[in-house]
């Protein structure tokens, strides 16, 4: 999702003011996202039905969408709202604290992809161990892996899997962008 400041506030209001719930805390800086599209608002819900089936054959996680997660980066906070994401473990109550196992963002038109990578090595630094980050306009995936040299990039034809992170997980990219 794109974004623009909206303006300086504490954590504490970020966390208080309902007017937030759907924006992002950098820096001090209330972060605004887009409003998704339906294209959107689609392929989220295809993303989190098909993690959803695999987690029902093997309930080790659940699947959250823009679920609020409180990352430490060099010493100061934020709060980052993944499109979708897996938490392997017990349920979460509330906010996360550090990243999530997998983390998937979907472009939007305005959005940057220098942007939406920088996102990811917040996930990574905080424990985060599989990315894709689903390119709509041009029905591609960036599969990114902490440490590795370059994203592999998926097409359509091709099948994503969940890695380390959910074995035997293989969705098609045109399951979720076609």
């Amino acid at each position: 999702m794109g974004s623009a400041a909206v303006k300086t506030v504490t954590i504490e209001e970020y966390l208080s003011n309902p007017a937030y719930r759907h924006c992002e805390w950098v820096g001090g800086e209330v972060v605004e996202l887009s409003v998704g599209t339906g294209k959107h608002g689609r392929i989220q819900a295809r993303c989190a039905s098909k993690l959803l089936g695999y987690l029902a054959q093997r309930p080790v996680g659940d699947v959250y969408v823009e679920l609020h997660c409180k990352l430490g980066i060099g010493g100061a906070t934020r709060y980052r709202l993944p499109d979708v994401c897996v938490k392997l473990g017990p349920e979460v109550d509330g906010h996360l604290e550090g990243a999530p196992e997998m983390c998937i963002e979907i472009r939007s038109p305005d959005d940057s992809v220098s942007d939406q990578i920088a996102k990811f090595a917040d996930y990574f630094a905080n424990g985060c161990q599989l990315g894709w980050l689903i390119l709509p306009e041009e029905k591609a995936v960036l599969v990114l892996v902490p440490g590795a040299p370059a994203p592999r990039v998926a097409r359509m034809g091709d099948a994503l899997d969940g890695g380390s992170v959910l074995p035997g997980l293989e969705i098609t990219v045109d399951s979720l962008v076609g």
